[in-house]
Formats: C-alpha cells, sequence, structure tokens
C-alpha cells in the first residue's frame, strides 16, 4: 500500500513541475516580428482616412465643408461608397491657405470623434491633393 502512496505522490509532483514548466515556456515565447504591448501594436495616427472635395473653408471656426466624401483606398475593401457631405474641423496646426474651394483632401480621422447625427468630424491629418 505504500509503494502505491508514493508512487501517486511522486507522479502528481512530476504533473505539477512539468505544467510548471510548460506554462514559463510559453509565457516565454513571443512570436516573430510582434511586439509584447498591444498598445504598440494598437496605436496609429488614424483610425480611418477619408477623401471628399473642398466646398467651403471657414477659417474663423477652423472647419471646413468637405463633399463626395468616400474612405481612401486605404481605408476600404471594395468600391467607394459617397457618404455625403461633411463638416470637418482641422487640426490645431492645419494652414488654411494650403487648400481652396474644389480641392481633393485626404482626411485621417480617429472614430471616436464622429458625429454621425450632425455629418461632423474632427480631422488629426488635412492633406491638400490637387
Amino acid at each position: 500500500m505504500k509503494n502505491k502512496t508514493y508512487l501517486f505522490i511522486f507522479g502528481s509532483i512530476i504533473l505539477i513541475l512539468l505544467g510548471v514548466a510548460l506554462v514559463a515556456i510559453i509565457g516565454k515565447a513571443v512570436p516573430a516580428g510582434s511586439s509584447s504591448d498591444i498598445r504598440a501594436r494598437a496605436g496609429t495616427q488614424n483610425a480611418l482616412e477619408f477623401v471628399g472635395v473642398v466646398a467651403s473653408v471657414d477659417e474663423g471656426k477652423g472647419t471646413i465643408s468637405v463633399t463626395g466624401v468616400q474612405l481612401a483606398d486605404t481605408s476600404r475593401s471594395g468600391d467607394a461608397q459617397n457618404l455625403g457631405d461633411w463638416t470637418v474641423t482641422a487640426p490645431p496646426a492645419f494652414n488654411f491657405a494650403s487648400i481652396s474651394q474644389g480641392m481633393t483632401v485626404t482626411i485621417g480621422v480617429e472614430a471616436s470623434t464622429f458625429d454621425i447625427a450632425s455629418h461632423a468630424v474632427m480631422a488629426t491629418t488635412l492633406t491638400p491633393g490637387n
């Protein structure tokens, strides 16, 4: 009877140590080319990019009215869809002299700044096109 008890205790200890070693090995293994910090992987300047045509500029309010807004090629997987007219609040250091009515602009935005009800968005980047 003693032999069976010792065998059971010895087997249990071996299994526990094997489990601890396996967890330690898995915890140390990091996939090649990836960061262990989720914040570093998720941190991007723009969540989405839109393209549209400048309809009007209100430098006093810091806003631009943009028509024909659609997702940029880098932010969509299918065909472009016209999302309508939007009021874009420019980033703080934006130079309003760099755009004029009729120009195409690329608008970088964070999803949290969307106000779909009023078609307003705050831009993190605003790049004049042609």
